[in-house]
């Protein structure tokens, strides 16, 4: 309707209608443009906004999934160590060879360290976080979770120890000396014996006249004592992170 008007009023030269008219015109479509980056510029932020809340509940998940796992690595390096003092001593296990058994398989559990980063990997590709400071704060916690990538293999101990526990001490360990629950593991010391006094005891003995397994345990043993003091540090630097992403999202509030 109004370019029809604009229209009349240019063929009557009626430059002053023309004038306000153009104006009007432009200054809608201008209006129009600015109402639209607003909306999108407010549905950005909003996606944001919910990003941001699931990167802090993703990063509060690997922080309890850490200490859980720093708990269970520090188990199996006390395995490790009461297993290589059990071959050090050169002493007979007796009657007491299922705990030692429990404790060489103790040593051969491994779990992966990663941490979920699929959030941050998402907003990275969105061109997320704006913050700069929320990106630098994260990057330094995913860092230190990679550092410790060298942890990150099944080691040959876990393979050869396993290759002389009898299957049936094996199938007990799992039902009773192990418990995994909403991902967390524990190694349950003081469990029921599996086997008997006697096999046992020409198990125990089997293992520790292995000669891969010392050298095996060893390493194993030596490469993961520092990891649960690593791991614990590795929250710290996500309890920043968290404090970043908590002081933005109260900013948008």
């Amino acid at each position: 309707m109004i370019l029809q008007r604009l229209a009349t009023s240019i063929r009557k030269q009626d430059w002053f209608t023309v004038f306000i008219e153009t104006l009007i015109v432009v200054l809608g479509v201008f209006l129009g443009i600015q109402l639209g980056n607003w909306n999108e510029a407010r549905a950005d932020r909003a996606r944001e906004t919910a990003l941001l809340i699931e990167l802090k509940e993703e990063v509060e998940t690997s922080i309890r999934a850490t200490n859980q796992k720093a708990d269970a690595i520090g188990q199996v390096v006390a395995a490790g160590k009461r297993s290589l003092d059990f071959m050090a001593s050169g002493t007979s296990c007796g009657t007491e060879c299922w705990p030692v058994i429990v404790d060489f398989f103790h040593a051969s559990q491994w779990q992966p360290i990663d941490v979920d980063r699929s959030t941050y990997a998402e907003m990275r590709r969105q061109g997320l976080p704006q913050s700069r400071e929320i990106i630098d704060a994260v990057e330094a916690y995913l860092a230190t979770n990679d550092n410790l990538s060298v942890t990150n293999f099944v080691p040959a101990y876990r393979s050869r120890v396993r290759q002389l526990i009898p299957l049936d001490a094996q199938a007990f360990y799992w039902e009773h000396c192990y418990n995994l629950k909403d991902g967390a593991e524990t190694y349950i010391l003081d469990c029921p014996k599996g086997v008997t006094d006697e096999a046992a005891r020409r198990t125990a003995e089997k293992i520790a006249a292995n000669p891969d397994i010392e050298p095996l345990l060893t390493e194993w043993a030596g490469l993961m004592v520092s990891t649960p003091a690593d791991l614990h540090k590795q929250n710290e630097t996500a309890e920043r992170a968290l404090a970043v992403i908590d002081k933005e999202l109260e900013r948008r509030r």
